[in-house]
């Protein structure tokens, strides 16, 4: 088509105009171009003189006059002192090489992007951030698409008036696929999907600047062993701050223990249970108990060259610039059930931890000696015994009696709770309930026990699994398992006795960031080395460390009564006051439940 066509002044796409009754003009691309992105001004080409060009604007829906015409036309080639108007506006002859120009460099552009989008982690994000920071899909409808919809569709006007939102639903199909949890329609925790987008972030980032790197912050972990006083000092990196939910630190322990005792006397009368009771634990109490030393189970001190009681406090080596912070609103029942605890915490609207700045080996204090303790091989290298008495808890919970055995197995008999999260993890597979295959020991191999154990072949990818959910980072795991012959319950002692691994084998490294990980990023230190610094980071500066103090500037809340079920709002901090995003509905909030929110986010003051 070469009539009727209109540069768009913002984008410098060239589509038709509008379709004529007589059948002239166009196809209406011009028309639908906006819609699509709310570009509202267009030049007709074979308009353009030295003395102006034919403007429309489709949002006013009339022609407008563009006072900088000239700078507009000139960012996309185009002069107007050497243009001539045509009859029935045909393409200048000295616009279409310039048009034609720009739309080649549009191609070439064309040409480094990727063959499908939509499995393009960049560019969906990138689509992503502009629908929320652009401001177009927080507008009402055009006056035109107004009339068009109730026209054609027999809408109601009080209906169409609704402003149009963000469904995002390319972009959750590409980070959840493949993943066990994200993919399917059970409940999905906000905190591991955190953690899953960093995750994808870390993989997908190119540039020198690392989208990730405003929550990334290192940990300082001092273990000391309880006999010899000496002291052991490692870091690492997190990407929020886990608070705990003392419930003995309640403020209302009268109240609570009066409500339990009401409830369990109308369970047994078969009466309607009272009001619940939440119970209220001050924000100070949180900070105490994240504080507060925790024993290291089954430590092996390097000075004694034994086991011995241990403990471990963490302290922030460097303070990011924008702080997450999760409250632990859950615990396990007596039936391995997680369950949700209903607790109301006074969340600080601002926020001062200067005081947990990590300080390092102290004047007085001895560092352990820097020893690796002795590998025991087992004598019997038989299939380990099955823990009938796990086997059963799990069948008791629904589980099909040989996918508890094959959990309790592949765990290496650790408990029901390990098991349980194994069948969590693999109860989408095919052979989730098909009998276990043991394998047999007793058939040569391509090494012997009495070899020790073979660092090239890989571990399994289900002890990794099993590790990795516990907390530990995957390069870490696969040292702790191939130096324990793959045996679970020894690579936990291992790496838990092993806390200053800080040379980590560059093959190791290379694995863990090419190996799939179907579970991507179930805590926080999975894709990083457990003992990274900025000065060791081949990529420069990773970490933004400042004071520590910061402001709240939004939160999110889980409702409901169940870990397993439940919705997800928002609140953000807009202009200085507090907006709900609540699925399609986005209104102020006039009393936020700051008390209730399950993640914080924080964001650094300046030092002014």
């Amino acid at each position: 088509m070469r009539e009727n066509l209109w540069l768009n002044l913002t984008d410098g796409s060239v589509l038709c105009g509008k379709w004529f009754f007589d059948g002239s003009g166009g196809n209406g691309h011009a028309l639908e171009h906006y819609r699509e992105t709310n570009f509202p001004l267009a030049v007709r080409l074979g308009t353009i003189t030295p003395d102006g060009a034919d403007v429309y604007s489709f949002d006013e829906e009339e022609a407008v006059l563009d006072p900088h015409i000239a700078e507009h036309l000139a960012h996309f080639g185009i002069d107007m002192l050497q243009m001539q108007k045509r009859e029935n506006g045909h393409v200048d002859n000295e616009v279409r090489p310039r048009v034609t120009e720009y739309v080649g460099n549009l191609q070439r552009i064309f040409d480094y992007s990727p063959l499908d989008p939509s499995q393009d982690f960049s560019t969906q994000m990138a689509k992503l951030g502009h629908g929320l920071l652009s401001g177009l899909y927080a507008k009402p409808p055009a006056k035109c698409e107004l009339i068009e919809q109730v026209m054609k569709e027999e809408h109601k006007v009080s209906d169409v008036h609704q402003e149009r939102g963000i469904s995002p639903r390319m972009f959750k199909a590409l980070v959840s696929k493949g993943h066990p949890e994200f993919s399917s329609n059970r409940q999905q925790d906000a905190q591991e999907f955190f953690l899953h987008i960093i995750n994808l972030v870390e993989r997908n980032s190119a540039g020198a600047e690392n989208p990730s790197d405003v929550f990334r912050f290192l940990v300082e972990e001092r273990i000391q062993c309880c006999q010899s006083r000496k002291v052991r000092y490692t870091q690492r990196v997190d990407y929020l701050m886990q608070l705990p939910t003392p419930i003995e630190a309640a403020t209302n322990r009268e109240e609570l223990i009066a409500y339990e005792a009401k409830r369990q006397e109308a369970e047994e009368n078969l009466r309607t249970s009272p009001e619940p009771v939440r119970a209220k634990i001050p924000f100070t109490a949180c900070v105490q108990a994240f504080t507060e030393p925790e024993n290291v189970p089954d430590f092996w001190s390097s000075a004694l060259q034994a086991k011995s009681a241990g403990i471990k406090t963490s302290r922030f080596a460097s303070f990011p610039e924008y702080l997450v912070v999760q409250i632990k609103k859950f615990t396990f029942g007596v039936d391995w059930v997680p369950k949700k605890l209903d607790v109301s915490i006074d969340m600080p609207d601002f926020l001062d931890l200067s005081r947990l700045r990590a300080t390092g080996l102290q004047a007085g204090e001895e560092e352990l000696p820097d020893l690796t303790p002795p590998i025991v091989l087992p004598e019997d290298t038989r299939a380990p015994e099955i823990d009938e008495s796990a086997v059963m808890q799990l069948a008791e919970m629904g589980f099909p009696l040989e996918a508890c055995r094959k959990a309790v197995y592949y765990t290496g008999n650790m408990g029901a709770e390990m098991a349980f999260n194994w069948i969590i993890a693999h109860m989408e597979e095919p052979d989730f309930a098909e009998p276990l295959a043991v394998p047999s020991y007793s058939e040569p191999g391509p090494s012997s026990p009495s070899q020790g154990p073979s660092m090239d072949s890989q571990p399994p990818e289900d002890s990794v699994a099993i590790l990795t959910s516990m907390g530990f980072s995957r390069a870490q795991t696969i040292r702790a398992l191939k130096a324990t012959n793959s045996n679970l319950e020894r690579a936990l002692d291992w790496i838990f006795t092993h806390p200053d691994s800080e040379e980590e084998s560059e093959a190791v490294s290379d694995m863990a960031d090419t190996e799939p990980n179907d579970n991507a990023f179930s805590n926080a230190n999975m894709n990083s080395d457990s003992t990274l610094s900025p000065d060791l980071d081949p990529t420069g500066p990773r970490i933004k460390d400042g004071p520590g103090r910061y402001e709240l500037f939004a939160f999110i809340s889980h409702m409901g009564t169940s870990t397993m079920s439940g919705h997800y709002v928002c609140h953000i901090k807009k202009e200085g006051r507090w907006v709900i995003y609540n699925d399609h509905k986005v209104c102020l909030s006039e009393r936020p439940p700051k008390d209730l929110g399950y993640i914080y986010f924080y964001h650094r003051l300046s030092c002014s």
